[in-house]
């Protein structure tokens, strides 16, 4: 059963560029991951300050490994001081 990983962000104003391009950077490693499935970034229309992250994975063990993987966490620390509350992980699965 695939595992959905959505993760929500608000951006300080003037930041969205840079929130972007790191995420980006994250969504590169993410190729190398064992169990990733694929995903994308989104803007939400109304609050152009929100992006979500979405991935699909092939076991929450895989996904529980890259979640400690320590280049997810560099990247990590580097988004968190350009948001203005912090990250919202949500994780489903697909029936």
């Amino acid at each position: 059963m695939a595992l959905k990983v959505l993760i929500e962000r608000h951006v300080k104003k003037g930041h969205e560029g840079y929130l972007i391009e790191l995420l980006n950077n994250l969504s590169t490693e993410l190729f190398s991951q064992p169990g990733y499935v694929s995903g994308e970034l989104l803007q939400s229309r109304e609050d152009k300050s929100t992006i979500f992250a979405l991935s699909t994975w092939q076991s929450e063990l895989d996904w529980k490994s890259w979640e400690g993987d320590p280049k997810r966490l560099e990247l990590e620390a580097r988004i968190e001081p350009l948001l203005t509350e912090p990250s919202k992980l949500t994780v489903a699965t697909s029936f």
